[in-house]
């Protein structure tokens, strides 16, 4: 009962905070998600790095980052989009470095110096396409995006818990079932459909279209969250988050769905 209340409590705090951060200022939304994002990198590195394994900590942070930032004011319009090629110089500052490192693994720091960013400032940045989908400062298909993301692992816990008897992944996530799955996916479509008569911004076909996709590409990214704790042996990324662990236990979904959902508004020609 009191590890319920407790993560109940941070529960309420983290979505708190989130509503807050999107609904008062575009510099608020900015601050809330870049804080989340630097933990996000923090938490990834120390869950790549090794005893063979040796990131590139600083340039990793420092590519997500800029990359972040960059991106933002891109699309809000106060820098010109060429400031986008530093990313560039940064990508090949990471091979060039490493040269002089004198390391066992090279190519594996590499790599995993480049995963930092790229798993966890990337889908932060496609976040900033969502808010300045209609070409100014808009929080409210974002909030519905993750009023839909949270729908999703309500479902899935509460009939997983209720009723899942069939494990949808037990090599990765033995506690994971079909049913939750399922259970997840219909509330998500049954919330997208109430968002669609609350803030009918999209067509009622593209709101189920995206509340299918975060559904699916949010268990995916649940998923794939696991795969990697397990491979470092590790219960959770972090502990920022009483009962819940880290930043990335919490953005596991929205690492998956938002780079997809910004995909599916491209083709459906609703940005860009």
């Amino acid at each position: 009962m009191k590890e319920f209340s407790q993560r109940l409590f941070t529960g309420i705090i983290f979505v708190s905070v989130i509503i807050a951060g999107m609904w008062w200022h575009q510099y608020s939304y900015l601050l809330v998600f870049f804080s989340a994002m630097v933990v996000g990198m923090l938490e990834f590195t120390r869950l790549v790095s090794t005893s063979t394994v040796s990131v590139q900590k600083g340039l990793a942070i420092l590519l997500g980052v800029f990359w972040y930032i960059a991106l933002f004011f891109i699309l809000s319009g106060k820098i010109s989009q060429l400031w986008i090629i530093f990313t560039v110089l940064m990508i090949m500052a990471v091979f060039i470095i490493e040269l002089f490192r004198n390391k066992e693994t090279p190519v594996q720091n590499i790599a995993c110096t480049l995963l930092v960013p790229f798993y966890v400032a990337l889908p932060f940045s496609c976040i900033h396409f969502i808010v300045f989908a209609t070409g100014s400062y808009s929080f409210e298909i974002l909030l519905g995006f993750f009023l839909l993301v949270w729908a999703n692992d309500t479902g899935a816990y509460l009939v997983g818990v209720t009723m899942g008897k069939h494990k949808l992944f037990p090599r990765i996530s033995p506690k994971k079932s079909w049913e939750g799955a399922i259970g997840g996916f219909v509330l998500t479509l049954l919330v997208a459909w109430a968002l669609n008569y609350a803030c009918p911004a999209l067509s009622l076909v593209h709101c189920i279209a995206i509340g299918a996709i975060i559904s699916v590409m949010g268990t995916f990214g649940d998923l794939v969250e696991s795969l990697l704790k397990r491979s470092a042996r590790i219960k959770d990324s972090g502990k920022i988050l009483p009962g819940h662990g880290g930043i990335l236990d919490r953005f596991d979904a929205v690492l998956f769905a938002a780079p997809m959902v910004c995909c599916y508004l491209v083709v459906i020609g609703y940005i860009l």
